[in-house]
């Protein structure tokens, strides 16, 4: 039981260790009993015997339905994970992320009561000072929290307020700790698993959504949201009223409007609007989002989305949140540009730095080759028939298949793209998604040779610099001052004199030895030549003597140079070594 006491102290907290056994013995039963037993070798204790004894195999075809159906039971964090390992396929396969896909929460709503006490304990005051009407059910209840539709005292307006649910923020802290706990086997145990780096996932997981449950949060992300979609009138966002909003209570504008998962199941109301500018908005307002301001929305499905009378999009729900920097915006977008100007060498440069690592498994050219196969297979086709979200997909599964990892803070613009591609294909099928990019391509390039940027990167490096010669006589001053009283000390490094002091020596020691023993052979061979007495069977004994003891010395001698260059070998990498470590110490 060792691995339940190690790193989260859950060896401590019986109320986590029954909750780890829980999961445990629902992912063996799901019938990955193969996988419990690879990551946790512990098997061999009487648990875990009991626990694979009580397991059953499951038919590989029922194996992905009985997964989903286990992570619906296990809770809302282990439904999160679900929902975005749905868009992984190269992680999980074709089958499991379609499967996924199906991830539902079934929670019962809790009741009118609590909502009341969490509002009164988050905001300070009485539901009754703030609230003219508060309705009793719920427009939705989800497993982090249920929504209250309301109407404000102090200016009648129509509200929407998400209460948190009771407990939850514990359960989902707990549930983490245990995935963070399996993600480490996960790497431990080596194989596919560990080269997407199950811990560096988790970890990126765990931070959305701890963010997600704090509602502060979300009215902040919809406060910039709000800033940066400002001067696009075809996008709305609700107003949020701050002062009664609080970590486990937020308070917003109610916004009529249909859903887009309802207009897409339902034929009348399709007819209502104009699903083509609708389409057409929307994935534009996410490429912005994206590649101008580098902040999105990170779930934009259907039920996350509102439809206005008049055609514009309201997004909903600003928990999970994606943020780009410059410069990895920068690289996705010359992947695309190297790809649709066919430059396959260009595509690779830029495809690996999108990786965790730029060490793969595999040969260049072999890469170059599967590159240049995603390349044809899909920019041959007729530009409405072209998907960028097939590209993404064709893109993770090359990079999978050569033991590369996409970095984690990329995972959520590629889910983001393929959600709205596919929310804007079934309203428009003519939707050109891939020459709705083709602007910020150029935007790019325009970018870095536009004069004022070179200028102000000019100005804002000369503006160092100047700080830096302003500041030089003071720290000169302050080094002179330390090195008379002795508190600086200079380290001076030499590398290989060492070696090469030691191989001369080695070398002179060679010469001195095979001199003296070629002096030994040619005295004794003249003392032979001379017949020098005393004399055995005509051979002089001391010519003989000296010949055979040269040729042992010799042969000693070689075998001696041969162990000195092994042990004068093996001290050279130790004394490297040594300098190595001491070099990053200083």
């Amino acid at each position: 039981m060792d691995i339940l006491k190690r790193g989260m102290r859950i060896g401590n907290d019986l109320r986590l260790l029954r909750r780890f056994w829980f999961i445990l013995e629902n992912i063996a039963s799901c019938g990955f009993r193969e996988f419990v037993n690879a990551c946790f070798p512990e098997k061999k204790n009487a648990l875990f015997k009991d626990l694979f004894r009580k397991a059953r195999s499951a038919d590989p075809a029922a194996r992905p339905a009985r997964l989903r159906e286990t992570l619906e039971t296990l809770g809302p964090a282990f439904v999160k994970l679900g929902q975005v390992l749905s868009t992984r396929p190269d992680i999980v396969g074709e089958t499991y992320a379609a499967e996924l896909k199906k991830l539902t929460e079934h929670v019962t709503p809790f009741k009118f009561s609590e909502v009341q006490k969490i509002i009164e304990k988050e905001t300070g005051r009485s539901v009754e000072s703030i609230f003219q009407e508060l309705d009793p059910v719920p427009l939705a209840a989800a497993s982090i929290g249920q929504v209250h539709r309301g109407i404000l005292r102090e200016n009648g307006a129509s509200v929407v307020v998400k209460v948190r649910r009771p407990g939850v923020v514990e359960t989902i802290r707990q549930d983490l700790e245990i995935l963070k706990i399996i993600a480490l086997r996960m790497e431990q145990y080596g194989g596919w698993p560990a080269r997407h780096k199950p811990v560096q996932i988790v970890e990126e997981f765990s931070h959305q959504l701890l963010r997600e449950l704090d509602y502060m949060t979300e009215a902040s992300n919809m406060t910039r949201f709000a800033a940066d979609c400002a001067k696009n009138k075809q996008i709305k966002v609700p107003k949020v009223w701050f002062e009664y909003t609080a970590s486990g209570v937020m308070t917003m504008e109610f916004i009529q409007g249909e859903s887009a998962a309802k207009i897409q199941q339902e034929p009348a109301s399709r007819e209502k609007y104009d699903l083509k500018k609708i389409a057409e908005n929307g994935v534009r307002s996410l490429l912005d989002q994206i590649f101008v301001a580098g902040f999105f929305h990170a779930d934009p499905h259907p039920g996350n989305i509102l439809i206005l009378p008049d055609n514009r999009i309201c997004f909903i729900d600003f928990g999970m949140m994606g943020r780009l920097g410059t410069a990895e915006r920068r690289t996705f977008l010359r992947t695309l540009g190297c790809m649709l100007e066919n430059d396959i060498p260009g595509m690779v440069d830029q495809a690996l730095k999108m990786t965790v690592s730029s060490h793969f498994q595999g040969s260049r050219a072999a890469l170059e080759r599967d590159a240049a196969d995603l390349v044809d297979a899909n920019l041959n086709l007729p530009l409405e028939r072209l998907s960028l979200a097939r590209i993404l997909n064709d893109l993770l599964q090359m990079l999978n298949r050569y033991s590369l990892a996409l970095r984690p803070e990329l995972y959520l613009m590629f889910k983001a793209l393929m959600t709205i591609e596919h929310l804007g294909k079934d309203f428009d099928p003519q939707l050109k998604i891939v020459d709705m990019v083709r602007p910020f391509l150029f935007r790019v390039k325009v970018r870095e040779l536009s004069p004022r940027r070179l200028a102000g990167s000019f100005l804002a490096d000369i503006g160092d610099h100047l700080e830096l010669i302003r500041k030089l006589p003071e720290k000169i001053g302050s080094s002179l001052c330390k090195l008379e009283s002795g508190e600086l000390s200079f380290r001076i490094e030499h590398h290989r004199l060492n070696d090469m002091e030691e191989t001369l020596y080695i070398t002179g020691e060679r010469i001195a030895r095979s001199l003296l023993l070629s002096a030994l052979f040619v005295g004794s061979a003249l003392i032979m030549a001379a017949k020098i007495p005393p004399l055995w069977y005509d051979i002089p004994l001391p010519g003989l003597c000296g010949v055979l003891i040269s040729g042992v010395l010799s042969v000693y001698a070689l075998w001696r140079n041969h162990r000195q260059r092994e042990r004068f070998l093996h001290e050279r990498a130790a004394r490297k070594l040594e300098e190595e470590l001491q070099r990053r110490k200083y």
